[in-house]
């Protein structure tokens, strides 16, 4: 697992044992207060990269790696101002990892066309919400083609932006959700082959599901609530039913919500598990490879996962 540390401008790399164990950090030095860090195989060699967004330089790190858990020195690409969150993805289909930052301060997102080499081009800018903390990239519209989708904490929305395939972005297009969302994720909450939208809420305290129509458009939003002053949300299908389920990193309260699907985008009432001091972020994966789903936050205040 990898964590980017914001007060001492690095990233932790913890290597797995394959039992839910995990070797001692290594750490590598990245850009002025990292907020985000992303795994991707980013120069095509087959060896996972590390890219973080750094808030307090307005650029991106881009750490190569050598396959064997470390990584080369840093390279870094500007973006916008104030970039809190990133994501990886293929943009203008030509089969190389682009990037795509969040930035607070510009209210916008830049876009980074990969040269297949750890390289990227200068960013490009799409203007969003105001406030963006979180991005996510998914096909929206289901025409092949990766669409953007923005958290805008400052607004109580998100923005979604349909891709043109050339790693281009159309207007805006902006549905309501809680108050100050700070966190994004995509996934087919009712099973229709339609991607839908969940934001995590810091100021309600709750998700907001939005269902997707299949063409870039949304049904106004549900809520469920969580734990106290969330700040993430993963969605994974946690107890093998085949439904999609929600899981929360809540920082004021310590925990963890846990909220189990029903398969129609509606979700049983929160299962709370106790975190680290400051829970700021909550991943998914099977840790101890027994083929259950595994729940990791990154503590704010206790420093810790």
């Amino acid at each position: 697992m990898s964590t980017a540390n914001g007060v001492s401008d690095h990233v932790s790399v913890l290597l797995g044992r394959g039992d839910g164990t995990f070797q001692a950090q290594r750490t590598f030095s990245v850009g002025d207060f990292p907020r985000w860090v992303v795994v991707a195989d980013l120069d095509l060699d087959g060896a996972p990269d590390l890219v973080t967004t750094n808030s307090g330089s307005d650029d991106v790190s881009v750490l190569l790696g050598n396959g064997d858990g470390t990584f080369q020195a840093r390279q870094s690409f500007s973006v916008g101002f104030a970039p809190f969150s990133v994501a990886v993805a293929d943009l203008n289909l030509d089969g190389a990892s682009d990037i795509v930052t969040a930035n607070f301060s510009s209210n916008d997102v830049s876009v980074l066309l990969g040269n297949g080499d750890g390289t990227f081009q200068a960013r490009q800018s799409f203007s969003v919400g105001s406030g963006p903390t979180s991005v996510a990239v998914a096909d929206l519209n289901l025409d092949g083609v990766s669409d953007l989708v923005t958290a805008n904490f400052s607004s109580n929305d998100v923005s979604v932006l349909l891709g043109n395939g050339d790693g281009t972005f159309q207007d805006q297009r902006i549905f309501p959700v809680g108050s100050d969302p700070f966190s994004v994720a995509v996934a087919d909450l009712n099973l229709d082959g339609a991607t839908d939208l969940v934001t995590v809420n810091r100021d309600s305290d709750d998700v907001s599901v939005l269902l997707g129509s299949g063409d870039g458009t949304f049904q106004a939003r549900q809520s469920f609530s969580v734990g106290s002053d969330p700040f993430s949300v993963a969605v994974a299908d946690l107890n093998l039913d085949g439904a999609s389920d929600l899981v929360t990193a809540n920082f004021s309260s310590n925990d963890v919500s846990v909220l189990l699907g029903n398969g129609d985008g509606t979700f049983q009432a929160r299962q709370s598990f106790s975190v680290g001091s400051d829970p700021f972020s909550v991943a998914v994966a099977d840790l101890n490879l027994d083929g259950a789903s595994d729940l990791v936050t990154a503590n704010f205040s206790s420093n810790d996962v």
